[in-house]
């Protein structure tokens, strides 16, 4: 499964509408003040519809990928079925949230993690944003 960036596809809706945490000084997080942008990533095999997306966490003051974290928005009965066998494991994964274990990760993802989980996951019009952006780039491939 490859994942592209939605910006490739769709730079003026990306520019628009991805996602920026501002965390300053004594932040709940105990992260250093900076913006994070959440860049949107979805798999481009044109038959496949997990119904997932992965978050690239960038620091925007100095560029650093800091994050890989992936996202599945449907239930655990529809990945079971999905993925056609029940590995607890391997479902807590593609449903997510979770680190993406196949990607970079540094000593803050764990933290954008939680980040992530409190913000985003809770924010209804983000979550159905996601779910515009990927059936956007579902219907290109």
């Amino acid at each position: 499964m490859m994942y592209q960036p939605f910006h490739e596809l769709f730079p003026a809706i990306a520019e628009k509408e991805t996602r920026v945490i501002t965390l300053f000084k004594n932040n709940d997080y105990g992260l250093p003040p900076d913006d994070y942008m959440f860049i949107e990533l979805f798999c481009n095999e044109p038959d496949c519809d997990c119904r997932r997306a992965m978050f690239q966490v960038f620091s925007l003051s100095n560029s650093h990928d800091l994050a890989t974290i992936c996202w599945g928005w449907e239930s655990t009965s529809f990945y079971v079925k999905w993925l056609g066998f029940n590995d607890k494991d391997l479902l807590a994964d593609l449903k997510g949230p979770a680190l993406n274990k196949g990607s970079h990760q540094t000593s803050k993802s764990t933290t954008l993690l939680k980040m992530f989980s409190d913000i985003l996951l809770t924010d209804s019009m983000y979550i159905q944003r996601v779910k515009r952006h990927y059936s956007i780039f579902k219907r290109t491939k």
